[in-house]
């Protein structure tokens, strides 16, 4: 269960920052190779492995302008390449020229930055240092998605949590879903069902993280009762695999096996290309946890057409 949580955290965290991995340097511009020249610039900078706040510089000393919106989409193409330090050098070098307005969004993406190039400690130092009229929605969600990696920053993440409450930012169910990412693998049953009641109260719509996360957490401690409830509720949601097969955990422990069986079947139904190899290793464990050794030969067959490996070998045996 932790690691289709964290499977889950990573999804809501490619909500706030880039997630396309393009490594060379030379793919920075090629969408815009042929109409924005400071782009182009910058890639060769990189390419001679020039620093990119020299060709900058550079750039404007020959009276060329820097517009704010060709610095936003340098970082946001450095971050998608993965040269984070690069990106985080530009956002410095454009909040050091006061010449540019700096927006709330502004600060949330060097946050980030600060983050992944110098660490957490950082991180926190430089938001503090961050106006209190800055600090809005994003800029908190921000730092509440750098707490709810894992349950050390707890404590951090609820007084976060909190704040945002008093300033009225939870109305979107972003921070409710960092939170239950951070509550559902710990089994925090009650404090799930205070965020769901939260959620309701201020008329904020569950979407399919939210839905993911609080379903794991009632099959967690096998609340048949709460799953099903939830489920009833909110028929439109897209469930996960990994979902599918706590939930299919959770009915069998509780004595439900055809529940069970119908909660994998419906999980063969969510397995892709992406993640058939550990879906089709759970469910032939699963499968022969209810018994079914034909399912768990079936799975076995789509698994090795998937290219085995040891995993599967022994999960195989184990279920039979």
């Amino acid at each position: 269960m932790m690691r289709h949580s964290m499977k889950l955290l990573g999804q809501q965290a490619k909500r706030i920052q880039p997630s396309t991995t393009i490594r060379h340097a030379g793919t920075l511009v090629s969408p815009l190779r042929n109409n924005n020249p400071l782009l182009l610039r910058i890639a060769t900078a990189l390419d001679q492995k020039t620093p990119v706040v020299q060709a900058l510089e550079q750039w404007r000393e020959q009276g060329n302008q820097v517009k704010p919106s060709d610095l936003r989409c340098i970082i946001k193409k450095l971050q998608d390449s993965e040269q984070f330090s690069h990106a985080l050098q530009i956002s410095e070098w454009m909040s050091s020229h006061r010449v540019y307005t700096i927006f709330p969004e502004d600060m949330a993406s060097r946050v980030l930055l600060i983050d992944t190039v110098l660490g957490l400690k950082e991180a926190e130092k430089f938001f503090e240092t961050i106006p209190e009229t800055m600090k809005d929605y994003t800029v908190y969600t921000t730092l509440l998605t750098l707490y709810t990696r894992d349950d050390s920053t707890l404590d951090k993440a609820e007084a976060v949590f909190e704040k945002m409450r008093e300033l009225g930012f939870l109305l979107k169910p972003t921070p409710y879903n960092l939170m239950l990412s951070l509550y559902s693998p710990l089994k925090r049953h009650n404090d799930v069902n205070n965020l769901l009641s939260e959620m309701e109260e201020n008329n904020v719509e569950p979407d399919d993280l939210t839905a993911n996360h609080a379903l794991l957490a009632y099959a967690a401690v096998s609340d048949i009762k709460a799953m099903e409830k939830f489920l009833r509720s909110n028929q439109r949601i897209k469930l996960e695999w990994g979902t599918c097969i706590d939930m299919a955990k959770a009915y069998l422990k509780s004595g439900s096996t055809e529940k069970s069986l119908a909660m994998l079947h419906r999980t063969e139904l969510l397995v892709d290309c992406e993640s058939r190899k550990p879906a089709y290793v759970e469910l032939m464990s699963v499968y022969g946890d209810v018994g079914e050794r034909e399912d768990v030969y079936r799975i076995w067959e789509l698994y090795k057409n998937a290219g085995s490996s040891n995993e599967g070998y022994r999960a195989v045996i184990s279920a039979l």
